[in-house]
């Protein structure tokens, strides 16, 4: 029985998000259609007010609150993160900058040693 209800219950959560889609879909179409001939500023909240909406069918939906906990839950764990001071972060640039330059320089030596030898090789008339 407790299995008939929840079918039942995530049944009726897919059409609650089926039906944000399509007011997503409607108040898109509104806005690049404009059958009403609204101007700009009222095209634009009217849109404002269709995704509002189909954000609140979301939300009541089953994947819309598990979408709700998902963001408390990342909130909280951003909360928990130690942030580097200033300081750290001025010296990390700074290793990261020396690093890249390094990297570049030996890429640049093996393009010419790379470069040298094909031409080399190219220059040799064997036919």
């Amino acid at each position: 029985m407790a299995k008939q209800i929840e079918n039942l219950k995530s049944g009726s959560d897919q059409w609650k998000t089926i039906l944000a889609i399509l007011i997503v879909v409607a108040g898109l179409a509104l806005y690049y259609v404009n059958p009403l001939g609204f101007n700009a500023l009222t095209k634009v909240l009217v849109t404002l007010v269709v995704f509002a909406l189909a954000v609140t069918v979301f939300v009541k939906s089953d994947q819309g609150d598990r979408f709700v906990h998902f963001l408390k839950e990342t909130r909280i764990e951003l909360r928990k993160v130690v942030w580097p001071t200033r300081p750290e972060t001025i010296k990390t640039t700074g290793i990261i900058m020396v690093a890249v330059v390094i990297v570049a320089i030996f890429l640049w030596i093996i393009d010419a040693f790379f470069t040298w030898g094909v031409q080399s090789i190219s220059s040799i008339n064997i036919f």
